[in-house]
């Protein structure tokens, strides 16, 4: 059982003036770094993915490595790949690298960014640091020794809480002696472009709550703060504005879950007690919408922009995956049932998903694109296979027009385009009558054939398609032995290029583009657009077996 309530606004005090290097500079550690830097700031992207159309490759970031720490945000127009100690930055529109950032023995404990400026905070041994960046060309501005507050943040991602070109940390009192007055904690607040301080205020802990957990929102644009801290099963909310530390509004709520899900986006905030506690806050304190029926929220429980409005991703009654769309101003909620998708992302008033299967045993991944305002979904082949080889999606995000995909264990990361096409999307393009029969493929098997079955798998629907696979089974006997062979066709794309992202396989075996070994007698054999499932029961026929289907493909 959750409840929220109103909570009294704490007073205010702001205060300037404070040295580059914090009010000591001695008590700032000599930090090591390795870094490059750009000549100017990237170009300009709009904020939204591609148009309905056939995906195609554009560009591709070769070994971006793995591990716990390696993660990939999008931020603006440029996209940080983060490891232990630094990051590595590329052009989002491009790929190409632009600049990169290190501090070698140091472990990176976080990293915001607000217009022009990025700040990084890093500790050791010797002490924590703070560093300002020119977020645009990597040029060092200023530094900070870190040990007088500490920075908000909450959640992977290594995500500082940051807003309107500043940078809020906690400073916690020292404790007074028996007959002197508690003194109150503070909230201290930098400026993201020069590290001086910007504003400073008390913040007073809850009575009767001396140990708790504090964070403050870092799934935010910057419009607003908002400070959580929690005590048992009491949770307490402070907002403010990032420029000048102004109070916007207090809550307190009850709950039996440890954590407090907070999204900040166009000044509004989503506030999730729990999954039947759930409300919409606007800077102002009113209440814009009440969203505690509409199911379980998806995680994260983030708002995001959908054109004008704001949406949240969730299950309906039903179970089935929805998007509520809300009109921020009138208040309006309206829900539109959306595809069970691997992993969502939205820009440019549309919502694009990514499953692993387009449908059956096809090879390529479904992509799923939404149009809020017209509630229309198309799908489409995403030129890309999340089968064992490749791994699961690990990050998708959207930038000038493309898609950008990584996978978990493939460490590259991949833009698409689309481009338009006269034939089916569901098919990227390609006529129901350009897929060949299977048995057309294996005319060429050992001995003598005994049987020949066709056979029909599906027929699968994608979108408003229907497509009959085809698959087919060759009975011979060579040398007193009976075998099978099996082929079947598990895509056709438009070009040999937007094939080529499908078998992650060994080049020049059997006169094939790509071979991939599945098991001793199953591999998959891309020749061309054209990819096939072949198999057999005798895996010293396999061989020719396979050779006769690529000489078939042509």
């Amino acid at each position: 059982m959750s409840s929220w309530r109103i909570y009294a606004a704490v007073g205010l005090l702001l205060t300037t003036g404070c040295s580059l290097l914090g009010e000591d500079a001695e008590d700032v550690p000599d930090v090591k770094r390795e870094q490059t830097f750009a000549t100017a700031g990237p170009r300009q992207l709009t904020d939204a993915g591609p148009a309905p159309g056939v995906m195609r490759e554009v560009w591709r970031v070769k070994g971006l490595g793995q591990g716990e720490n390696r993660q990939i945000r999008l931020e603006g127009d440029q996209l940080f790949v983060t490891g232990a100690d630094g990051f590595d930055v590329y052009d989002a529109g491009t790929g190409q690298k632009r600049w990169h950032y290190r501090e070698p023995g140091r472990e990176l404990t976080g990293f915001a960014i607000t217009e022009d400026d990025l700040v990084v905070a890093s500790r050791s041994g010797e002490g924590s640091h703070l560093t300002g960046l020119a977020a645009g060309t990597g040029r060092l501005r200023w530094e900070r020794g870190g040990d007088e507050g500490t920075p908000f943040t909450d959640g992977p991602g290594r995500r500082l809480a940051v807003g309107e070109g500043v940078l809020p940390l906690l400073v916690r009192a020292e404790p007074s002696g028996r007959d002197e007055e508690e003194k109150p904690d503070e909230f201290l607040a930098l400026d993201a472009a020069t590290g001086e301080e910007r504003w400073r205020r008390p913040h007073h802990t809850p009575g009767g709550c001396r140990v708790g957990t504090r964070s403050a929102a870092t799934d935010t644009d910057g419009s607003v703060l908002v400070f959580r801290e929690s005590c048992r099963d009491d949770h307490y909310l402070y907002a403010f504005n990032p420029s000048d530390g102004k109070p916007l509004w207090s809550r307190t709520g009850t709950s039996d879950d440890s954590r407090v899900g907070i999204s900040v986006r166009a000044g509004a905030t989503l506030i999730e007690l729990d999954e039947h506690t759930r409300t919409l806050v606007g800077r102002d304190d009113r209440e814009i919408a009440n969203l505690n029926g509409i199911g379980r929220c998806l995680a994260p429980c983030s708002l995001r922009s959908v054109g004008d409005d704001l949406g949240l991703r969730h299950l309906d009654e039903s179970r089935n995956v929805a998007l509520s769309v809300i009109d921020v101003a009138a208040g309006q909620v309206r829900t539109l049932t959306t595809p069970h998708d691997t992993m969502s992302v939205t820009a440019g008033g549309r919502l694009y998903g990514v499953s692993a299967k387009l449908g059956g045993t096809l090879l390529p991944a479904r992509l799923n694109v939404l149009d809020a305002a017209t509630e229309q979904v198309t799908t489409m082949p995403l030129p890309l296979s999340l089968d064992s080889d490749v791994g699961a999606l690990r990050w998708l995000g959207t930038a000038g027009g493309h898609l950008l995909v990584a996978t978990s264990k493939v460490d590259d990361l991949v833009a698409y385009a689309s481009a338009p096409t006269d034939g089916p999307l569901e098919l990227g393009g390609v006529a129901k009558d350009e897929w060949p029969q299977a048995c057309d493929l294996l005319k060429d098997v050992p001995g003598r054939t005994t049987a020949r079955t066709p056979m029909v798998e599906g027929p699968v629907r994608i979108g408003s398609q229907e497509l009959a696979r085809s698959r087919c089974h060759v009975d011979y006997s060579a040398g007193g032995k009976d075998g099978q062979a099996i082929a079947e066709v598990l895509w056709v794309a438009a070009t040999a290029a937007e094939a080529d992202g499908l078998v992650n396989g060994e080049a020049g075996l059997y006169g094939a583009d790509e071979v991939q070994q599945r098991s001793e007698e199953v591999v998959l054999v891309r020749k061309g657009r054209f990819v096939v499932k072949v198999q057999s029961r005798q895996e010293h026929d396999l061989r020719r077996i396979v050779a006769g289907v690529v000489d078939r493909l042509g």
